[in-house]
């Protein structure tokens, strides 16, 4: 079997993979089915070509990716359905840089130099391990939990074996996601509880318990569990989203926050960390935390548009950095030297942003409804909580009701797609402080004061018209009005009223199109010929 075993080596050093082909070709592996990647790119590409049964990942790639971005792309692609063996090959054996990889469960460590007897016993132990665990599976298909434990009893397994054989038939039932398999899980798994004390048995049960949302279960085990591991990864991180599920935002925060201090990797823990930052104003948690965020983000799964958006909004409204250019905060970021079309919507709505802290609100309406536009343009599947996000706090900022309004049923869309994940609930709780502003009252008196201008009471509707401008700025169909009213001399010269017929103007003015209707009233009136600035 193993001469037909296809392996790929993912390594920056040209050496360590000739070296680690060698010691598998001595070890009975056919050299045409050994594959030598030097960077994560590669490695992708062949993984998308075709499946492999063992991965051989460095953690150092040197320029691009590191293993473990590698890692977390391959899961995050669903290129590693197959359970293929995964050795992690690395000559810093450091707790944060293992308890890193633990989050993916590998399947051994080696740590470098490769040797040849050493890497024979590790792969002979892994191999055997595997070669049970089929049997124990294909027995579990024929007679069910009676056959796997019949299995271990006449093949005379050692204590450690028949832990991990049963928490390997019950991982591979976990992971077919059949909720009619849960009870099953659950039985094998408390197999080991009543007689052993088996770690990785004990986490698969928590992540069973924490998807089922058996709260009841979960919390004295994490407990029990945290008590023998207070720094053990995934138990801070299934702790973490146990209390966030339960609507415990701040211990779930503190939980985060302990994982990440073990591990910094995780961008997905990470950006959870900002949203509560976020939300509660921890300005100087949220600091240290942009720093690492912009530090990892680079060649990992989150290196998109809608993240590094994130940040920049973030260092706009907390740090000294609010009045340097947008771009050259993106560039910092994404370190490239151009900017993508998708990217631009992003930056319109940052330097959206950016204007209204410089108290620049006809520029910064111009710039939000550039990146509507452009955004627009791209496909949906490229729309992000992160822009609707930031669009809604600029067009709330601006008093733009309707575009509040769109925003917030958009996040209500997205975040009911993802409900009952922990993020969801932070977000959740974010969103419901960010409602739109608008109520059954102002929409009477919106259709009142468009009555009265359909009535011919020009004054009245006027100041109908401008008693709801500061909430509904820049609405298309008040903003006409108010300039046609002003025209012909129905709007006083109050200077606050002056200024919303400005902002009213801009509505149009701002447009690289501008309406036909306009253009033949400016041409009319002089007024509306003189320069908003």
């Amino acid at each position: 079997m193993r001469r037909s075993q296809s392996v790929l080596i993912v390594d920056d050093s040209s050496i360590i993979q000739q070296t680690t082909k060698l010691i598998l070709v001595n070890g009975q592996f056919q050299s045409a089915n050994i594959y030598c990647a030097s960077n994560a790119s590669e490695a992708i590409k062949y993984c998308q070509q075709q499946t492999f049964d063992i991965l051989f990942l460095d953690f150092n790639l040197g320029f691009g990716s590191t293993g473990l971005q590698l890692l977390e792309r391959l899961y995050h692609n669903k290129l590693l359905q197959h359970s293929p063996l995964i050795f992690i090959l690395t000559a810093d054996d450091s707790p944060a840089v293992l308890m890193g990889f633990s989050e993916y469960q590998p399947d051994d460590y080696l740590v470098k130099p490769l040797r040849l007897n050493t890497l024979k016993q590790r792969l002979e132990y892994v191999f055997e391990q595997r070669v049970i665990n089929d049997r124990a599976f294909e027995c579990y298909l024929h007679s069910g939990i009676d056959g796997v434990e019949e299995m271990c009893a006449k093949s005379n397994v050692t204590v450690s074996t028949y832990c991990t054989t049963i928490t390997a038939v019950a991982k591979r039932l976990f992971n077919q996601k059949q909720p009619h398999l849960n009870a099953d899980i659950e039985t094998l798994l408390t197999l080991i509880q009543q007689h052993y004390h088996s770690l990785p048995a004990q986490l698969l049960l928590a992540q069973l318990w924490l998807q089922q949302q058996n709260f009841q279960a979960l919390n004295p085990l994490l407990n029990q569990l945290r008590d023998l591991y207070p720094d053990h990864l995934m138990l801070l991180e299934y702790s973490a989203c146990s209390a966030l599920l339960q609507q415990k935002i701040t211990q779930g925060y503190d939980f985060w926050l302990k994982a990440h201090n073990v591990s910094k990797n995780n961008l997905h823990r990470l950006f959870g960390l900002l949203w509560i930052e976020c939300h509660f104003h921890n300005h100087s948690a949220m600091q240290q935390h942009l720093r690492e965020a912009i530090s990892y983000l680079r060649h990992s799964v989150w290196d998109k548009p809608c993240y590094h958006a994130f940040i920049v909004w973030l260092q706009l409204q907390h740090s000294d950095k609010k009045n340097l250019p947008i771009e050259r905060l993106w560039r910092t970021i994404s370190q490239q030297k151009t900017i993508t079309k998708h990217e631009r919507a992003f930056i319109y709505l940052l330097q959206a942003w950016q204007y209204l802290d410089n108290d620049s609100n006809l520029n910064a309406y111009k710039s939000y409804i550039a990146a509507i536009e452009t955004i627009q343009q791209t496909a949906p599947e490229q729309h992000s909580f992160e822009f609707d996000a930031i669009a809604l706090c600029i067009s709330k900022r601006l008093a733009m009701t309707r575009h509040q309004i769109d925003c917030y049923q958009r996040l209500q869309h997205n975040l009911h797609q993802h409900q009952n994940e922990p993020h969801s609930i932070i977000k959740q709780m974010w969103l419901e402080t960010m409602q739109p502003t608008t109520s059954h009252h102002t929409d009477e008196q919106y259709r009142y004061a468009l009555r009265l201008l359909k009535q011919k009471y020009y004054i009245e509707a006027g100041q109908s018209m401008l008693l709801l401008w500061p909430q509904y700025r820049f609405d298309d169909v008040l903003a006409r009005c108010l300039i046609e009213l002003s025209s012909r001399g129905y709007i006083d010269n109050d200077p606050q009223h002056q200024q919303w017929i400005r902002e009213a103007r801009w509505t149009f003015e701002s447009q690289e199109f501008k309406p036909d209707w306009y253009l033949r009233l400016k041409a009319q009136y002089r007024f509306l010929q003189q320069p908003l600035y």
